[in-house]
């Protein structure tokens, strides 16, 4: 699949893409993402050490999926509660059910 699809596909879904440079050289994408609920997520996707290539499409996707499949619910959760506006907005009952539908959401964006 071409770059610029995969790039169509996520936008339209509300994920926002940017590059990530170092030395002029692509590394990865930042893509910024929210829950249901309005927690901002922000996935970085890295291939500087792997045999990936950013610019292709099948890769991008290969890389996204690989990402999303690493997602640990309970440690977002953990992290999000360290925060005190997190605490008083969400109670663990709901960020269990947010992040768990947002996870979803992602897995079945290129399935």
């Amino acid at each position: 699949m071409k770059l610029q699809k995969v790039f169509d596909k996520l936008e339209k879904r509300g994920i926002s893409i940017d590059e990530y440079t170092e030395n002029y050289r692509l590394c990865g994408y930042e893509l910024n993402t929210y829950t249901y609920g309005g927690v901002n997520m922000i996935l970085f996707l890295d291939f500087r050490d792997s045999m990936l290539n950013p610019t292709n499409g099948d890769d991008f996707i290969t890389m996204f999926k690989e990402r999303i499949n690493d997602i640990d619910i309970d440690e977002e959760i953990d992290l999000h509660r360290q925060e005190k506006l997190f605490r008083d907005c969400f109670s663990i009952k709901d960020s269990v059910k947010d992040f768990t539908n947002w996870k979803k959401d992602l897995i079945k964006i290129f399935k």
